[in-house]
């Protein structure tokens, strides 16, 4: 169950929901009242205190049951009505404690029983009641009642019933349970109560203890009885009560152990449908519920429905009435606001795509009216609000109490996701596989999309990365021609000066050296460059130290519980950052000494410059003096000019190179991380078949084939080697044969490696099958690698590598005890019905299904209902319908009954009655409208009443 807070939210519609009950509550009038008795001038004071212990306790309804007395319930019931929430407010009608008038009764029998009265019993006939059992209402300003006496003339429950039934005011608006507490006072469970047991009327019973004491090796046989499972008593199963049977004045015992009942209304009749649905209606732990559902659905204005502002239940609502009434439309414009499209548009032909007719509807019935559609959510007690126009298709959001802001259809279908199909639908499922794929992706879409997220922001490192790779490698190949260029500079200028005839020895070996100065000169810069490029990630470092000291702030929303160790972690980061930032800025400004004058590095730099620049000037001299060979000098010096202008250009390459760090090894871990990221949503995928063919008892087989659908990457390769003259056949006959791998997505990664390797040939580079070898194994010649190697671009295949492999799920429909056939081979209606309990089975988005019936045979109708009960408790269902089983068996939560506003013409429509099958106004229309209605009622007590 939700918290308080979200209490409200899950009441808002008129449908049936859990309340917390206490059905055996004594007042200090009871006889074994233990504790302080208030006088009459202080019962008002105690009833409020009665109910603010009941509300901290978690109670939700409370039946006040004294020996055969009403006096103090109208207190509880005043107090009740009077209560306040904490800002002074009225609490609202629907979040009140209900308080029920009830009795405990002693019977002739010998048993107690609980009689239990319609909550809004008129007060004033309550002594009524009483005579009615033929017993005189006790003072009511006693502080404690006599001893308490067996009803007269009360003989066994069928006499009570018969005897409250002959008076019209009173029939229907009553229900007794007896005692059946093994070993307890006037049990019912007694020797030689077998008759008493199995021909009374009663539907439920209650118990003065924990229903988990009927789990003791003791009371096994108790167990098996109340179970329906033993013959001697009549294979009579009753719905169970556990009570706390409260009489302590401080309250201690007041809730221990209550139930949770569902009904729409308080009164009998609601209990009574719990005890017939008790595995959808009565829960002895905290029950579950859907912690995702629509809430409720506004449509401003519309040709047909006009307004339209209707509430949902959180777990199971149907929406029933007459054709063409308004249930499909009003499922259609939900499934229009919610942006759920999830068949593919194919023609203009409403019967192959749903998603026609809902454009149809919305541009017919919407459109003119300038209407839009508001559909709420709500996400873990989050209300989300999705408002679409229909003019203009605009999309709004709202979250919580923020404001309406613009969305897009794929924000809409990520955060608030459904799964949703028209009439017929189900049974043609199987001719799509994406309708397939959804099956398996619905109920860990959440899961997947965390993976697609993950996948995308490493697909934005490796798209970034990538242009620094391809940078690296350009600068990487400039440097190896520059490097080349160079040494041939070098050997050509060292031609020159050994050809230089007629100079001394001295200015030979000057010369000489020519190359060795120029090598150091080079080697200095260099040297010097990694100095620079150190000093500058110091002083980087510096900064961002800095800002993450800034970045070093306590949230507001800190817990003060938690201010110890949140200050100790927070001073001890700030101590640790702080020291690093000092040390790190000492050797900031140690290392700035170093380079400035004066400094260990700027002195030898300045020492060997200085010798470099003597040894130029003698050079220069030299050249000076070898006048003869003025034409072989001049081209000396251009040579030389040459080197040392590739010398700095290779310098700056390779510093702007090592400045780039190591793209290639970054490259090679993003594509891990995809790798990775893939085998984990395959992972998910594989799980989740598993999942779906259990939760399909079998009928459904589900196996996935991992990375073999290639439709993304070959529409990519095709329309990267366009205009290659490679074959369209050629292309796709290679890609068949990469499904058959064994391993389909490790062997592409092969073939991207491969075919990156062709963009980086030269243009008139030769290709070889070594080269090449998956390529040429999977169906490529080197003739055809050599039509498309020169459409390959370094961007056309970073998006190709980029393209996503799908998972594909393959479905087979079990037709008999260990043999299955291809899921398309199975009848429509064996189709629909193993993915309708697949459905049911699975829990997470709500379930919108427009007449489910219509898939199935009616045997599958009744196999679906006790599917219902369980799935609605892990995800909120949302059904059309004209099946009276699918709505009374499967026992539907909040009834929707569309009807026309005017029977004769049938122009208009309008929603009738709301409620569930406990209000009597709801149950008339599912007599009356739905196909078998009535033979469904007695079906639920005959079948399911146990």
């Amino acid at each position: 169950m939700a918290n308080d807070s979200n209490r409200a939210l899950e009441l808002a519609d008129n449908g049936g929901h859990f309340y917390r009950a206490d059905f055996q509550v004594h007042t200090p009038r009871d006889t074994q009242w233990d504790g302080h008795r208030p006088p009459v001038s202080e019962r008002d004071a105690w009833a409020a205190s009665f109910v603010s212990a009941a509300r901290s306790k978690g109670l939700n309804a409370v039946a006040i049951s004294d020996h055969h007395d009403f006096a103090l319930f109208p207190f509880v019931k005043k107090a009740a009505s009077a209560e306040r929430t904490s800002e002074g407010a009225p609490v609202p009608l629907r979040e009140q404690l209900t308080v029920f008038p009830a009795l405990e009764l002693t019977l002739s029998v010998p048993c107690q029983a609980i009689l239990i009265l319609d909550a809004d019993f008129a007060a004033d006939r309550l002594d009524d009641v009483l005579k009615a059992l033929h017993f005189d209402p006790i003072d009511p300003d006693l502080d404690a009642l006599p001893q308490t006496v067996v009803l007269p003339d009360s003989g066994d429950l069928n006499d009570i019933h018969a005897k409250l039934d002959k008076n019209d005011w009173l029939r229907g608006r009553y229900i007794i349970l007896p005692n059946v507490t093994p070993d307890g006072h006037k049990t019912l469970l007694r020797q030689s109560f077998q008759a008493k047991y199995s021909d009374m009327v009663a539907v439920g019973g209650y118990l003065d203890k924990p229903i988990t004491e009927l789990d003791r090796q003791k009371y096994a046989g108790e167990k098996r009885i109340l179970e329906g499972g033993d013959a001697n008593w009549g294979f009579k199963r009753l719905a169970l009560f556990q009570t706390s049977d409260a009489r302590k004045a401080d309250f201690s015992t007041l809730g221990k152990h209550a139930t949770w009942v569902k009904w729409a209304t308080p009164t009998a009749e609601a209990i009574r449908q719990a005890c017939l649905a008790q595995e959808s209606r009565i829960s002895h732990l905290p029950p579950a519920v859907p912690n995702v559902w629509v809430s409720r659905v506004v449509v401003s204005n519309s040709k047909f429905m006009g307004r339209v502002d209707v509430a949902f239940n959180p777990q199971y609502t149907a929406l029933i009435g007459g054709r063409g009434t308004g249930k499909s439309t009003l499922l259609d414009y939900l499934r229009w606001a919610l942006c759920d499209q999830p068949a593919r548009a194919t023609e203009d032909d409403e019967v192959a795509d749903p998603r026609v007719r809902q454009r149809k509807l919305v541009e017919a019935t919407l459109k003119p009216y300038d209407a839009h559609v508001e559909v709420h959510c709500v996400i873990n007690g989050i209300t989300h609000v999705v408002r679409r126009h229909a003019s203009d298709g605009l999309i709004q959001l709202k979250v919580g109490e923020g404001q309406f802001e613009k969305a897009t259809e794929a924000a809409i279908q990520s955060l608030l996701p459904i799964q949703a199909y028209s009439q017929k639908q189900l049974s043609s499922v199987s001719i799509r596989v994406e309708e397939l794929l959804r099956f398996v992706t619905s109920p860990i879409q959440r899961e997947l999309e965390e993976i697609g997220r993950k996948r995308q922001e490493v697909v934005g490192r490796l798209r970034e990365n990538y242009g620094t790779l391809q940078r690296h490698r350009d600068l990487s190949a400039e440097i190896e021609r520059g490097d080349l260029r160079i040494r041939s500079l070098a050997e050509q200028a060292q031609s020159l000066r050994d050809g230089l005839a007629g100079i001394s020895e001295a200015d030979r070996q000057i010369l000489d050296s020519k190359a060795g100065h120029d090598d150091l000169r080079s080697a200095q810069t260099g040297w010097l460059q990694h100095v620079d490029v150190a000093h500058k990630s110091l002083t980087e470092l510096v900064r961002s130290l800095d800002s993450s000291l800034e970045d070093l702030v306590l949230p507001a929303s800190a817990p003060a519980s938690l201010s110890v160790e949140t200050n100790a972690l927070l001073n001890a980061t700030r101590d640790a950052l702080s020291r690093l930032r000092t040390t790190v800025n000492e050797l900031e400004t140690g290392f700035t000494a170093l380079m400035e004058d004066g400094g260990a590095v700027a002195v030898p730099s300045e020492a060997l410059a200085a010798k470099l620049t003597e040894y130029d000037e003698a050079y220069r001299g030299v050249k000076e003096r070898s006048s003869a060979h003025e034409a072989k000098l001049a081209e000396l010096a251009k040579l030389e000019e040459q080197q040392r202008t590739s010398r700095e250009l290779v310098q700056r390459q390779r510093a702007d190179r090592d400045a780039l760090g190591k793209p290639d090894e970054k490259h090679n871990e993003f594509r891990a991380e995809l790798a990775s990221a893939r085998k984990e949503r395959t992972s998910a995928l594989k799980a989740e078949c598993d999942a779906l063919t259990t939760s399909s008892d079998g009928l459904i087989r589900a196996t996935l084939s991992a990375s073999r659908g290639f439709d993304a990457v070959q529409t990519k390769f095709k329309a990267l080697i366009a205009g290659s003259n490679v074959r369209a056949n050629k292309v796709d006959a290679f890609f068949e044969e990469l499904a058959k791998e064994s391993d389909p997505a490790s062997t592409w990664e092969t073939v991207l490696e491969e075919l990156e390797s062709l963009t980086l040939l030269e243009p008139d580079a030769e290709i070889s099958s070594e080269q090449t070898p998956t390529l040429t194994r999977l169906g490529f010649t080197v003739a055809d690698q050599k039509r498309f190697t020169s459409k390959l671009t370094p961007d056309g295949w970073l998006d190709l590598s980029l393209a996503e492999l799908s998972d594909l799920p393959d479905f087979e429909y079990r037709a008999k005890e260990g043999e299955y056939i291809p899921f398309e081979s199975a009848s429509a209606g064996q189709q629909a019905s193993a993915l309708l309990g697949t459905l049911l089975s699975q829990g997470g988005t709500p379930l919108i299904i427009d007449q489910p019936e219509d898939d199935l045979d009616s045997d599958t109708v009744q196999q679906i209902v006790s599917k219902i009960w369980l799935s609605k408790s892990r995800r909120q269902l949302v059904f059309s319908s004209h099946n009276a089983n699918l709505v009374v068996n499967g026992d539907a939560d909040l009834v929707l009954v569309c009807a026309y506003l005017t029977t004769v013409d049938q122009s208009a429509g309008h929603i009738k009655e709301q409620g569930a099958i406990d209000v009597a106004a709801v149950r008339d229309e599912i007599t009356s409208v739905m196909e078998g209605g009535e033979r469904a009622f007695r079906l639920r007590k005959e079948k399911y009443g146990f």
